[in-house]
């Protein structure tokens, strides 16, 4: 079964800004940050359980290449994405959009 993914609006809003930053560091990094987000979200789709909660329903996926956490919320038929992170920055930002 392939799990349906959700992106909210700040969560795409998210995901924007973080290739803005990239792009600007080296032409091309921003494209080569959203290969590695849909990576990871293939691999939520396949199985959103392989992440432990960290948070009261809310998981945390981390891309291999970039220090950028996804934090999600798996139903049973779905995968809510509510925040695409910095790890630098202030994580806590996510917490608000539960």
């Amino acid at each position: 079964m392939s799990y349906l993914i959700r992106v909210r609006p700040h969560a795409g809003r998210d995901v924007e800004e973080a290739f803005s930053w990239y792009e600007r560091q080296r032409p091309g990094l921003g494209k080569e940050l959203l290969s590695e987000l849909d990576k990871v979200l293939l691999r939520l789709s396949k199985n959103p359980y392989m992440y432990r909660e960290i948070h009261r329903g809310v998981r945390r996926a981390i891309t291999r290449r970039f220090p950028i956490a996804v934090f999600y919320i798996a139903t049973d038929t779905e995968i809510r994405v509510l925040a695409v992170v910095n790890m630098a920055r202030d994580v806590s930002a996510w917490q608000k959009r539960i």
